[in-house]
């Protein structure tokens, strides 16, 4: 009687990188998630833009002024919190918006280039839209500006 042959195990992967094949499929990406993705962090950066109007700047109605402990500087220091806030928030914003149009150009772009995509003109007018949508953000970025 022979020994039973021995089975050669699946070499071991790392939780960390997924299968060669994995990559190669095209399962990591997929346009619809990327789409999704970049429309929920462009939903994101209106609700985060908004968020300094819920409580408003500070109003003069807020503070005592027949109160011994009032200081006539308060509500202009007030005032300066609550700009620093919508401007922090309006950078949040803008960040968070650039992330989500970023990421529909490039998934324009790479479904641009994928090979399922069967109409030349599909592919053309994807890549064109991907374009105009990443250099519009590299675009906005700049300022020129000439004084004179």
């Amino acid at each position: 009687m022979q020994p039973p042959a021995q089975q050669v195990s699946p070499p071991a992967t790392n939780m960390y990188h997924p299968p060669q094949q994995a990559m190669m499929g095209g399962g990591l990406f997929s346009l619809h998630k990327f789409l999704m993705i970049g429309v929920i962090l462009i939903l994101i950066a209106g609700l985060v833009s908004v968020l300094p109007d819920f409580s408003g700047p500070p109003a003069a109605t807020d503070y005592d002024t027949t109160s011994p402990n009032y200081d006539p500087l308060q509500p202009a220091k007030d005032a300066e919190s609550h700009n620093d806030f919508v401007r922090l928030m309006d950078t949040f914003a803008t960040i968070i918006g650039i992330t989500g149009v970023g990421l529909i150009g490039y998934a324009f772009v790479r479904e641009a280039y994928d090979e399922d995509t069967t109409t030349p003109g599909l592919r053309i007018t994807l890549l064109i839209l991907g374009t105009v949508m990443l250099l519009q953000l590299l675009g906005g970025g700049l300022n020129l500006t000439v004084s004179l």
